[in-house]
């Protein structure tokens, strides 16, 4: 069973944390009960150390978050299948796709920086970040 969460970051959301970037949100607001799929945590860590950022240091940033790491089941991996063939065209990858079908699956509002995601005309809660 996956961690009780109340909302999901992508990728886009937890980087512009860790890298001060601007948003209009209250980080401890979101922050608080917030989950990360395990596909998004994956993408974040590479993100970064491509970057040059010490693992030691992309840990304890990660760390200072609080995200509860969701795992992309059965469920949400073939939706976020299904989502590709739709998401691809708008540049939109498949860790995208894996964070929108787990919060589709959770039922829990997913925050992200990328607009485009708007574009898709699905039955997600989409928060721009900014």
């Amino acid at each position: 069973m996956p961690p009780v969460i109340e909302s999901l970051l992508d990728s886009s959301t937890v980087l512009a944390f860790i890298r001060g970037e601007p948003h209009q949100l209250d980080e401890d607001q979101v922050l608080a009960g917030a989950g990360i799929c395990s596909v998004n945590l994956a993408e974040v860590i590479g993100v970064l150390l491509a970057k040059g950022v010490p693992d030691e240091r992309i840990t304890s940033a990660i760390g200072r978050l609080g995200l509860k790491v969701v795992p992309l089941d059965g469920d949400a991996a073939t939706l976020a299948g299904r989502l590709i063939p739709v998401a691809r065209p708008l540049g939109i990858g498949l860790g995208d796709c894996a964070c929108i079908a787990a919060g589709m699956t959770l039922q829990v509002p997913i925050y992200t920086g990328d607009r485009d995601w708007l574009k898709l005309h699905i039955d997600a809660d989409i928060k721009l970040i900014r």
